[in-house]
């Protein structure tokens, strides 16, 4: 009995003497491997405790006992590494981890780390509508919290917050700036796709109000420049074993370059574009909502027909409409509308993604060319990418086109056909371009059967 205290007492001083090089955090999350769906833990280091014989790596998979590593230990100059570990699974699984000092058949704990998960991550960008906090005091973008949803460290935009906030934490959708905040579409989709896979979601959200594309570029000399936004999404990403895993980069930004020029939009997007396949480069897809009117892009439609153009310039891109959505009060959206993007987020991810089956009516609409449908010049044919896709028409859509290059002719009335909608023009015209602005604010609207809106657009009009 003497000599088993002696031992205890031995062995309560292992904690101070072990040295980590990695174990897992609680609450941290792994990306599962896509061919093997799981994830390796390394719980690695040293310990210049000689009265240690061994230690054991013990893991419990949803309370019950699931797998265990144990190493014997071998001293050199008073000091033994280690290298223990442990293949997870991914799913909705919580996976609790303890390493035990033992000598002589004497265990003590000397680490644990609980509620550890396994699943996919994703990275989001862009400004405030990307941001998307509770703009409106609503209380009601935590509806889709969940303990599988998790972030690490914080949105702060102030750099010596960023190193200090080092823990996971659940996803939160009402805060902004601060530690887990993922914004309210983020959450909401995140939510969705948890629930479609059956499987953790982890979500770094670096968002950032009131920036212009050129402000998101990487820093070549300091990627992980903490005094800008990428350096700081791209540190979180790098310290939360994320960077080098995540499926896909969810972008929404273009409302405070929605004046500029778009060539110039087009040539930071490249550099952007760029830097994060070398940053992040497991991302095989982007996904971008397409900006909307109002918040500093009334009636400008350069920026946002340049998006709607993104797949055609890009085979890794997918767009995501924000109209159809009548929640919004003029720059940012309230709760049901943040809610809504989250869902077509989540649709349009699991699709490219994961293959999820979906009808090519419920894609949103995207019109592909403009033609006059006469040598009259008084009549124009919308046509779309899918040809056997409905088309819903709101009352007085009409007014929510413009001409472009003609006199004062208007657009009297709007007629849907399957992948086609004919526009009667109040007289002949010389335009050239025609343009659908949308809405700032609510409808009318141009929608699929399933109430998911057209993308706006600027096409020339061909003869």
């Amino acid at each position: 009995m003497f000599l088993s205290f002696i031992l205890i007492s031995s062995l309560s001083s292992a904690c101070s003497q072990i040295s980590f090089v990695e174990q897992p955090q609680d609450g941290q999350f792994y990306c599962r491997d896509l061919i093997t769906n799981e994830a390796i833990v390394p719980v690695s280091g040293s310990i210049a405790t000689p009265d240690v014989d061994e230690l054991a790596l013990v893991v419990f998979k949803d309370g019950v006992y699931y797998q265990s590593d144990i190493e014997s230990l071998i001293y050199t100059n008073g000091q033994a590494s280690f290298d223990l570990t442990v293949t997870i699974v991914a799913g909705l699984h919580n996976y609790n981890f303890y390493l035990y000092a033992q000598k002589s058949g004497i265990r003590r704990q000397i680490m644990s780390a609980r509620h550890i998960v396994c699943g996919d991550a994703f990275i989001i960008d862009g400004q405030s509508n990307a941001v998307a906090t509770d703009y409106h005091q609503e209380g009601l973008a935590n509806e889709s919290q969940s303990n599988w949803i998790r972030s690490y460290g914080t949105a702060s935009v102030n750099a010596a917050d960023v190193p200090v906030d080092a823990e996971w934490h659940v996803a939160d959708g009402i805060g902004a700036y601060s530690s887990g905040c993922v914004g309210a579409w983020a959450l909401r989709s995140a939510n969705r796709l948890m629930d479609y896979l059956q499987m953790p979601i982890a979500v770094i959200n670096g968002a950032v109000g009131g920036t212009m594309i050129a402000w998101h570029l990487r820093d070549n000399l300091d990627p992980e420049n903490l005094s800008t936004i990428y350096g700081r999404l791209l540190y979180r990403a790098n310290k939360s074993g994320l960077a080098s895993k995540a499926r896909a980069i969810i972008w929404h930004q273009g409302e405070s370059d929605g004046q500029g020029d778009p060539s110039t939009y087009l040539a930071n997007w490249d550099i952007m574009r760029s830097a994060w396949a070398e940053d992040y480069p497991n991302v095989t897809n982007i996904f971008l909502f397409q900006i909307r009117d109002g918040c500093g892009v009334s009636g400008d439609l350069d920026i946002r027909d340049l998006q709607r153009q993104m797949p055609d310039l890009y085979d890794d891109i997918t767009v995501i409409p924000t109209t159809g959505i009548d929640e919004h009060d003029g720059c940012h959206f309230f709760y049901q509308g943040y809610k809504t993007m989250g869902t077509w987020a989540a649709a349009a991810i699991a699709r490219v993604l994961y293959d999820a089956p979906f009808p090519s009516s419920g894609y949103p609409p995207r019109v592909a060319s403009a033609t006059f449908t006469s040598s009259s010049q008084d009549s124009v044919e919308l046509i779309f990418h899918d040809l056997n896709q409905d088309l819903l028409l709101d009352q007085n859509i009409e007014g929510r086109f413009s001409l472009v290059g003609g006199g004062a002719e208007t657009v009297l009335s709007a007629t849907a056909t399957p992948g086609k909608i004919t526009l009667q023009l109040s007289g002949p015209t010389s335009a050239t371009e025609i343009g659908f602005l949308g809405n700032s604010g609510a409808g009318p609207w141009i929608t699929n059967q399933f109430g998911v809106g057209a993308f706006t657009f600027k096409l020339p009009i061909l003869p």
